[in-house]
């Protein structure tokens, strides 16, 4: 019982983790719609941290679930297996935990948009000053004055 209840706060620490890497998403998404590089790069490596810190949980999930006889169980199949007095608090932190994930992905999802959006924005820009430096270039060329003479 003690591991199943030990199960149940591990289950809803990697909610408020996701909720975490959920709120840098939204950060780097809204730095990417600004165009603040910095900020989008600061993001980044806070979602490193973050996604170290699932790797870590990942590892955890696999350890417990097999000390619980429950190795292959899925998030979806846990209610089914838990002690019948849980039932209910392992129904309310597989709900949590779904829907953390659910908004996590919709927040990365919409970052990734808008970091592809704004990249091709910043090579388009990027293009077009390369192209007007090489114009000026030319044009400077034609009408340079000769003072030679």
């Amino acid at each position: 019982m003690a591991g199943w209840q030990d199960y149940l706060k591990f289950l809803n620490s990697l909610a408020h983790t996701l909720e975490q890497l959920t709120q840098v998403e939204q950060e780097k998404n809204t730095a990417a719609a600004q165009g603040d590089l910095l900020g989008v790069e600061e993001c980044m490596k806070r979602e490193q941290v973050l996604s170290l810190t699932l790797r870590g949980y990942d590892q955890k999930r696999e350890t417990m679930l097999a000390q619980l006889g429950l190795k292959n169980v899925t998030l979806k199949e846990l209610e089914r297996h838990s002690p019948p007095d849980l039932r209910m608090e392992t129904k309310a932190a597989v709900e949590l935990l779904r829907s953390k994930y659910a908004l996590f992905q919709a927040a990365s999802d919409a970052a990734r948009i808008t970091l592809e959006v704004n990249l091709r924005a910043i090579e388009r820009e990027q293009a077009v000053r390369a192209g007007d430096a090489a114009e000026a270039a030319e044009t400077r060329k034609t009408h340079q004055t000769d003072f030679r003479a």
